[in-house]
């Protein structure tokens, strides 16, 4: 059984008193959160261009705020893992990554980034891009003399340089290693404080343009501006956005697939029963998740952009009873309630967005939600 904020529980109660009903979820009066010009998150998606692949899914993650949020709060001694391994820089696994390798091919450690990004997020064209505190001479000189540089070339782009290693997407067996786990050779373009990644020209190319303002990014996007908004306001650390709803349509092969396996597992037998469970959302435009940390705990936030008001209210309505209702395909044992891993929740409609906040180990699940990687299929709409 969820519980319930101070807020919320002060307004059942003034409401019993004068008889009118109220559930959980509230109808709010303000207008729609507009982003501040230093928003985090739009300064991140301003990096990436926006296409057909990336309006699919973008995972943005700020450990250097998470690391502020912490020594403001340091009564909260739970410590979730809501950073995750960045695997296209930082190597396929955690244990595959050490300081030696990375510093000799790249000049850079994973001590030196701050924040993160991955759009598209179907392998292998991610774009991919770090913040931090880099030396440039330290990258050159570790890119000129390090692994694969007998192929190196230096590439002028819109007024930026940027390495160069071999063709697009090739695979070279006996150039492996940690940092190019397929012996790729990888574009490398550093553009500010930020360091551009990926394995295909076309892509660094864009980046830069995307950057630059010579095309448009998602942070141009007015789906995404208005969810950057929402994320900003509840203050995260991370966060996904996605053009990509939930349909249901969409889990329409992977359930056919269950179905039709006489030896699927447990979890995958919960899995299908999620993607049937009733109600449904309502359709909407697009979402947002992430995770974030106060004086009351870590938290994860949902935001859903609907067509009007109307459908806002009745996704507020239907998110509740979906949470109050839903597990976990994943886990230990598989199929916990949404409503054990939520120690506090708050829904609201306002204007066309409906938001949640909940506390509790929840906010791990932050990165969950994308349909390619298996998502959780707790936002399905009709």
């Amino acid at each position: 059984m969820k519980k319930l904020t101070g807020t919320v529980a002060l307004i059942l109660m003034l409401t019993t008193i004068l008889l009118l009903p109220v559930g959980c979820a509230q109808e709010s009066e303000e207008t729609e959160i507009t982003p501040s010009e230093s928003n985090r998150w739009l300064e991140l998606l301003k990096i990436l261009p926006e296409n057909e692949e990336t309006l699919k899914g973008v995972i943005l993650q700020d450990t250097a705020y998470l690391d502020e949020k912490k020594q403001q709060h340091p009564q909260i001694t739970a410590d979730y893992a809501i950073i995750g391994n960045l695997m296209e820089l930082f190597g396929s696994s955690p244990n595959a990554y050490n300081d030696e390798e990375w510093k000799e091919t790249l000049g850079f450690v994973r001590s030196d980034v701050d924040r993160t990004i991955i759009g598209d997020l179907v392998p292998p064209h991610h774009y991919v891009a770090v913040e931090g505190r880099f030396d440039r001479d330290e990258i050159d000189k570790a890119v000129k003399t390090g692994p694969m540089n007998e192929i190196l070339e230096v590439v002028s782009c819109q007024g930026h340089e940027y390495y160069s290693w071999g063709e697009d997407n090739q695979i070279s067996m006996t150039m492996r290693s940690n940092v190019r786990p397929l012996g790729r050779g990888h574009r490398l373009a550093l553009v500010d404080d930020f360091a551009f990644w990926v394995i295909w020209t076309e892509g660094i190319e864009q980046m830069i343009d995307s950057y630059e303002g010579n095309i448009k990014s998602l942070a141009d996007n007015e789906d995404f501006i208005k969810l950057a908004g929402v994320l900003g306001e509840f203050d995260t650390v991370t966060a996904y956005f996605s053009a990509e709803t939930q349909a249901y349509n969409n889990y329409s092969e992977a359930l056919r697939q269950i179905e039709e396996d006489p030896d699927s597992n447990e979890a995958n037998k919960i899995y299908a029963e999620e993607i049937k469970r009733e109600p449904c959302l309502k359709p909407y435009r697009a979402f947002a998740t992430g995770a974030g940390l106060d004086e009351n705990g870590y938290y994860l936030v949902i935001a859903i952009l609907n067509p009007d008001e109307e459908t806002a209210r009745a996704n507020a309505d239907l998110l509740e009873e979906r949470l109050d209702n839903a597990r976990l395909p994943w886990g230990k044992p598989a199929g916990i309630p949404w409503a054990d891993i939520i120690e506090d929740m708050e829904i609201e409609a306002s204007g066309q967005l409906t938001t949640a906040r909940l506390y509790g180990q929840a906010c791990v699940n932050w990165d969950n939600f994308s349909i390619n990687l298996g998502s959780l299929p707790l936002l399905i709409h009709e």
